[in-house]
């Protein structure tokens, strides 16, 4: 965290030393392109003839929009000038709410112009106006905009006093884009007043939120695709209806003109008995002509098939064009989806520790790590300060995108609480691990929204190279120590890391062993033995695993990581792989 704090302070002054050059650059030429300067006179122009025709509203427009372009092209004074004209007659006509969003412009202008004491003048002024009928999430607009000018003007007791009343109210209001900013403004102020502490709790907590509604706008997105989908399946549908209403109209068609034909043929059957009573001298050319009558007649009927004929295929390729386009955009919103859970592979797998550096701390290690989805729920941790290693196997709830959401969540807060708290004992590691993930996951809330039972299991194991003692935390987990050709098996705590809603109060056991004689630890998530295979399909199971373990002892350690390997695709061989697979193996010695 103390990290991404710098960061932090190196941008907002790389940012300020950009901003000062373009004030400096643009104070000096202070020469506005020809086409600017045109439509600047022609506003001015403008409000010059409303206001001698009585229309001050209207030309309190036009220099409104000279003030923009003006602070648009960094001619700050001018600027200033003509929002006060503009200020001016809003307050002539009683107007509170045109002359408080100036008051805001003027106070931004000061604050390009580094004038953070103007700024806080006109951010009080606006913030008493919003105060007399403004809501209560403008009020805390104000204050946040009045809190960060007291910061950038040194003033940090005020900065903070602002600040923590702006965000009692966003609390109330339950906006977190700013309780966000609050958290921002807090922890700028604490540090710039040399208050480390408070500023990387502040930090803390501006991350938190941050995540948080970085979480929800990637739910509104994957909401937004799962309707896009929707809509386009529920097109594709109607149109399929649509050609078979198509060719049932061409059907009943066909049918129609068969009918109309019967019907002409008996009604010239008809004629034919009539003419051959009346006379036989025309038969012959009644005859004939009854047969120039029936070509005709097949002729129409052919064109007309024709005609529908060729009416069904157009309207059949269209069907198609618009199907085949459907299936390409639905291509494109997968191809999508997979890109982002790829990127977030990447993602997950830069936050995991290099196996190698694991093996430069204890040279006899391994980690067989095989994600079940392109993301995984299951990942490891590694850690090292001064002569104490410190490896974790976590186990989080689910797998794909929600496990891996839940395996950052993990991996943050054990870098926070071992790295930069230095905290070591691992009973103590885990209570406060689960302590932040159910406040993280607001699961001490169960009646409010966006309530988790999300969890973790986890074995975490410290060992000091000086002393040769290992001491070992696990949360719902267990894990086998193999010394002197004997095995023992160490069960954890019931409680999971956060999800313990309705078990009480949680507590974690801290497991001390002195290591006497070369001594080999395996921990492990569920995955590996609960994976379906062999002769009858079934389950792996824990017997079958610790067995296992016993009898590749006597191979060389570094291969046993190839062995478990090569057991588990043995077992597992063309069934699916059900759950995330995660099994560290570490030895020490004497």
């Amino acid at each position: 965290m103390k990290r991404y704090a710098k960061n932090l302070i190196s941008i907002n002054l790389l940012v300020l030393l950009l901003v000062l050059s373009s004030n400096i650059l643009f104070g000096q030429s202070k020469k506005l392109p020809e086409e600017v300067e045109i439509q600047i006179e022609n506003y001015k122009v403008n409000a010059i003839k409303n206001r001698n025709a009585g229309n001050d509203n209207a030309a309190a427009t036009y220099l409104n929009k000279v003030a923009f372009l003006y602070w648009e092209y960094f001619i700050y004074k001018d600027a200033v000038k003509y929002f006060e004209e503009v200020l001016a007659i809003n307050q002539n006509f009683g107007n509170k709410n045109g002359e408080q969003k100036v008051l805001d412009n003027i106070a931004f202008v000061y604050a390009d112009l580094e004038r953070f004491d103007k700024a806080i003048e006109c951010f009080g002024k606006s913030l008493d106006l919003v105060k007399e009928k403004g809501s209560k999430n403008q009020i805390a607009t104000c204050i946040s905009n009045l809190a960060l000018a007291y910061s950038n003007n040194g003033q940090y007791d005020e900065a903070i006093k602002n600040a923590e009343i702006g965000l009692e109210m966003s609390k109330a209001l339950n906006d977190t884009k700013l309780i966000r900013s609050f958290y921002g403004t807090l922890h700028e102020s604490y540090d710039k007043k040399g208050d480390k502490q408070k500023a990387v709790e502040f930090f803390s907590l501006y991350s938190t939120i941050d995540k948080h509604i970085q979480r929800q706008l990637f739910k509104e997105r994957e909401k937004q695709s799962k309707q896009q989908i929707s809509q386009i399946t529920a097109e594709k549908v109607h149109t399929e209806q649509e050609l078979v209403k198509t060719q049932d109209t061409i059907k009943q068609n066909v049918l129609e003109i068969e009918l109309l034909n019967a019907e002409n043929e008996l009604k010239e059957a008809r004629l034919k008995q009539e003419e051959a009573k009346r006379k036989e001298e025309q038969a012959k050319r009644k005859a004939q002509r009854r047969l120039i009558y029936f070509i005709l007649l097949i002729f129409v009927f052919l064109g007309a098939f024709t005609l529908l004929l060729y009416k069904q295929m157009r309207d059949k390729k269209k069907a198609n064009i618009r199907l085949q386009d459907l299936n390409t955009e639905i291509e494109k919103k997968n191809r999508q989806i997979l890109d982002s859970i790829n990127y977030a592979s990447h993602i997950q797998e830069a936050i995991l520790p290099f196996e190698k550096h694991m093996q430069d701390d204890l040279p006899n290690s391994f980690v067989f790590y095989k994600p079940r989805d392109i993301v995984s729920g299951d990942f490891y941790w590694h850690s090292r300060h001064k002569d104490m290693v410190f490896i974790a196997a976590i186990d989080c709830t689910g797998h794909g995108v929600p496990g891996a959401f839940m395996s950052m969540i993990g991996n943050t807060l054990l870098n926070e609480i071992v790295n930069e708290k230095e905290i070591f004992k691992p009973a103590e590691v885990l209570q406060l691990l689960n302590d932040k993930v159910e406040f993280t996951l607001n699961q001490n809330n169960t009646d409010e929204e966006g309530f988790s039972e999300d969890g973790m299991d986890i074995t975490f194991c410290c060992f000091n190279k000086t002393t040769k003692t290992l001491e070992l935390a696990l949360a719902n987990h267990k894990a086998v120590l193999i010394s002197e050709g004997k095995q023992s098996t160490i069960d954890g705590d019931i409680f999971s890391i956060g999800g313990n809603v309705g078990l009480g109060k949680t507590s974690y056991t801290n497991h001390e062993i002195k290591i006497t004689s070369e001594t080999s630890l395996y921990m492990f998530s569920d995955g590996y033995q609960d994976q379906f295979g062999g002769i009858k399909n079934q389950k792996y199971m824990v017997p079958r695993f610790l067995d296992f373990l016993m009898k590749i002892q006597d191979a060389p350690f570094l291969e046993h990581k190839r062995l478990i390997e090569d057991e588990y695709y043995a077992w597992k061989g063309e069934t699916r792989q059900i759950d995330d697979v995660l099994v560290i193996g570490a030895r020490f010695h004497v």
